[in-house]
């Protein structure tokens, strides 16, 4: 049987079966200390594009892990950076899938174990995949990467390819469709809290410039109070009164930002609950 073990970058990545020589380890970009074997690695951007500064970086990674990797797979082979490039097998994985689902590298990767597993005209080969530190949750560019990902995850499941994925992994979860999320009671409890959070937000931005703005004025007042001579006008005591009420207004600022900062942090969280839960 073969186990292939499709490995990504984030965290959960540390959970992949390196230590189980049964399993392949099929990685991407750049390699992350936990990852103490592999048995392919994918780069399948062109690296001889622009930006010059991205090409660099990403050669100079590749150029540091691959010696001990028997092959590295790219779309644009380099020879030089690897013992073994091979050519990605594009036309053939192409004509099989199309294109419209390819909105990420593991799109690519999960196309190809499928295409091997299950190749056209051949015996099936037993087999399996497994999917660690690949989450694809927040930010349009997710959403379109987790789709199409998630696209070639329904393919290999209806081959009969198990694919295993983590319980507590990005991926685990099957969104809501189209147009039914509306009528989804999490997804509408989620875009209330974010209606309230950044009502909140815009509230405490208002409530800050005004602060600040006060904190303005009493510095200017107490710079004034300087100036003037001592007399019937204590100008002292309105000093000390404007430095009081400067103190106050400088805490009631600090306050302010530092609820500003959490309630930023809230809405973040809900903005990535929006999208993991959205199809």
């Amino acid at each position: 049987m073969r186990k292939i073990a499709l490995v990504g970058t984030s965290s959960s990545g540390k959970q992949a079966p390196y230590a189980d020589k049964s399993w392949e380890i099929w990685g991407v970009s750049a390699r992350a200390d936990y990852v103490s074997r592999a048995s392919r690695w994918f780069e399948l951007h062109r690296l001889d594009g622009e930006p010059a500064e991205w090409a660099a970086h990403w050669r100079k990674c590749l150029s540091g892990f691959t010696n001990d990797i028997p092959e590295l797979v790219m779309m644009y082979p380099e020879p030089s950076l690897a013992k073994k490039v091979t050519h990605y097998p594009y036309e053939r994985i192409a004509d099989r899938f199309g294109t419209f689902f390819m909105t990420s590298t593991f799109s690519w990767m999960m196309a190809l174990a499928i295409d091997e597993l299950r190749p056209i005209g051949k015996k099936p080969v037993d087999g399996r995949i497994a999917i660690f530190g690949v989450e694809m949750e927040y930010s349009t560019e997710y959403r379109q990467q987790r789709t199409g990902f998630r696209h070639f995850i329904d393919l290999a499941k209806y081959a009969g390819i198990p694919v295993e994925r983590l319980v507590d992994g990005g991926l685990a979860y099957e969104p809501v469709p189209y147009p039914m999320w509306q009528d989804d009671p999490l997804m509408a409890k989620n875009t209330a809290r974010r209606k309230e959070a950044l009502e909140q937000l815009n509230d405490w931005d208002e409530s800050l410039e005004r602060t600040q703005t006060l904190i303005s004025c009493n510095r200017g007042a107490v710079s004034e109070m300087a100036l003037f001579e001592k007399g019937d006008y204590d100008a002292e005591k309105r000093a000390d009164e404007l430095e009081r009420e400067y103190g106050g207004l400088a805490r009631t600022s600090e306050q302010i930002r530092r609820d500003i900062a959490a309630k930023r942090g809230q809405f973040e969280e809900q903005c990535w609950l929006n999208d993991y839960l959205q199809p």
